[in-house]
């Protein structure tokens, strides 16, 4: 009976901080998907008017399919030109004739489309692009006298102005694939 009047050995409290840390995780998970994030909005409304609206033509786009034997050129709605292969080879010379010609109908358009057949070589999606990209044409050809000009004026006084001159024809291409 002694036993049990005596006092027992007490240990130190320990804080167990694993379960509180399991807590606020969940907690702080539950606030997160639980809040209002707020956010302001500017809405821009465009009333009608009150004047009959006149229907913008639609800007022209160049879309060029390559396909197995050749390029095709169209607009998106019409075929302007088919270009075969020449000895096997992809025309890129006349490929890059035709963008010049739609070039200078539409000189303000810069946009087109190379379009691919799924076994057409990368190599060669690369090089119609570089062929509707920009063309070499004499200084004083109209669409080159811009860049005739800046190159003339940044040539050295003593340097030879150059007799061609590179010009930007359709620089924004997007690539797809062929319908």
């Amino acid at each position: 009976m002694r036993y049990l009047m005596l006092p027992r050995e007490r240990k130190p409290a320990e804080l167990l901080l694993v379960p509180m840390i399991d807590i606020f995780t969940v907690l702080v998970t539950f606030l997160l998907m639980t809040a209002v994030f707020s956010r302001i909005a500017i809405m821009q409304i465009d009333l009608p008017s009150s004047a009959p609206a006149k229907p913008e033509e639609p800007k022209f786009r160049l879309e060029v399919i390559v396909r197995q034997d050749g390029f095709e050129l169209s607009d998106g709605k019409q075929l302007i030109a088919s270009i075969p292969k020449v000895s096997g080879a992809y025309d890129l010379n006349a490929l890059n004739e035709h963008a010049l010609a739609a070039k200078r109908e539409h000189p303000t358009a810069d946009a087109a489309s190379v379009l691919s057949e799924p076994r057409v070589p990368y190599d060669e999606l690369i090089q119609a692009m570089d062929a509707i990209r920009s063309a070499e044409l004499p200084a004083a050809d109209v669409l080159a006298a811009g860049e005739a000009a800046a190159a003339a004026h940044a040539a050295a006084p003593g340097r030879a102005v150059p007799q061609t001159a590179k010009v930007a024809l359709f620089t924004n291409i997007a690539l797809g694939d062929a319908p």
